[in-house]
């Protein structure tokens, strides 16, 4: 049984790092990540525009790099009500200026940027609105954004598509109520970067922006994985168990032939003993240990010999106690009479070797043959171990 501990250890430290690995690796997986810039997914090709692309006014934007990161100016008009500048990544395709992307695998956009001098700039997503948008003219898009500070230091941003709401004066241009603030995910067109009502005028901005990533979670990799493992231990639980019960059917066989000698019914074999004591001590024992109220005082008084002679005797003779001797006698019984009698009742057998409490008995059993007599009788059937 000891051996079958250790496995048993080995199994579930294994099992543990095994189901460690599986819920990394699903986790890992679960992480989607795309990136824009300057590394470029092959599945969402774009192209870079700047608006306006002329002066409006003193109002104006520079592109000034897009290698390995995007740096551009812009002037805002301060004669001007609402002075308008951007820089755009649109998604295109081979036929068309636009192309509509889903997105719902993504929870999010992050990017690196930094601003001199400090300035709040809007994230925008265009998308395509059914009622209102013509895909080959921008200014139809739907826009949804939201607004972020940024400074002369980088920084990162992480603006999650649901923080997204359409403007009310785009919703007011269309018609839509101002309640209609949503938009469509899976016809995305692109992102823009635009001043706001807070950026400053009369004044040159410098932008620098790049690590422009979409973000995600694929849920189904954590379940699988979850599933994966949950599966993993059922079997091996499973297998232990089988296991479990294969050692302990040898071990509770081995345990009541090495007892057997100690038997009740078998009238213990005692061989003729020059010591007229001990044989009295052992036949005693031998045909009173059912009765409940046997003692070491009870059985010093019957037999007229000294208590500390009769614990020496069964010391030298078999290396127990009286009370030790008494309960391995009634446990022995008890196993004989459970596989010998499939429709034993636990309580009677307790009851007829001398227990007047059973859940004593099953717990004294539980420690002598390692399972509690309604498993021994289930797996150890007389016809086993006679």
């Amino acid at each position: 049984m000891l051996k079958f501990y250790r496995n048993a250890i080995a199994i579930f430290v294994a099992l543990i790092m095994v189901s460690g690995a599986i819920l990394y690796l699903g986790y890992t997986k679960s992480n989607l990540t795309a990136s824009l810039f300057p590394a470029r997914d092959d599945n969402y090709l774009w192209a870079s525009d700047i608006e306006p692309q002329s002066p409006v006014g003193k109002t104006q934007v520079t592109l000034r790099n897009d290698v390995g990161a995007f740096e551009y100016e812009f002037f805002l008009d301060p004669d001007k009500p609402f002075p308008y500048a951007h820089f755009t990544i649109a998604f295109i395709d081979s036929i068309q200026p636009y192309r509509l992307v889903d997105l719902t695998k993504y929870s999010s956009v992050s990017f690196k940027i930094l601003c001199d001098p400090k300035n709040v700039l809007l994230f925008v997503l265009f998308s395509f609105d059914d009622k209102v948008t013509d895909i080959n003219n921008a200014v139809t898009r739907r826009v949804s954004s939201t607004a972020f500070s940024c400074d002369s230091h980088w920084a990162t941003v992480n603006i999650r598509f649901d923080e997204l709401d359409t403007p009310y004066w785009w919703l007011g241009r269309y018609g839509f109520e101002h309640s209609d603030t949503g938009y469509r995910l899976d016809k995305t067109m692109g992102f823009a970067w635009v001043n706001s009502l807070q950026s400053p005028l009369d004044t040159p901005s410098y932008v620098k922006l790049t690590d422009v990533k979409l973000l995600g979670n694929d849920f189904g990799c954590v379940y699988s994985a979850v599933i994966g493992v949950v599966f993993l231990w059922v079997v091996c639980l499973i297998f232990l168990l089988r296991q479990y019960v294969a050692v302990l059917k040898v071990d509770i066989r081995e345990k009541v032939r090495l007892d057997q000698p100690l038997m009740a019914y078998k009238k213990l074999s005692i061989e003729p003993q020059k010591d007229k004591e001990k044989s009295a001590v052992l036949r005693y024992m031998a045909t009173e240990y059912a009765n409940p109220e046997l003692s070491l005082e009870m059985a010093a008084t019957a037999l007229g010999v000294n208590r500390t002679k009769i614990n020496d005797i069964l010391k030298d003779e078999l290396g127990l106690t009286f009370s030790a001797y008494l309960n391995k006698l009634r446990l022995t019984e008890a196993a004989r009479l459970l596989s010998e009698n499939e429709e034993a009742n636990v309580s009677e057998i307790a009851y007829s070797v001398g227990y007047n409490n059973v859940s004593y008995f099953n717990k004294l059993f539980k420690v002598e043959y390692g399972c509690v007599p309604k498993t021994f009788k289930v797996l150890y059937p007389f016809k086993e171990i006679s």
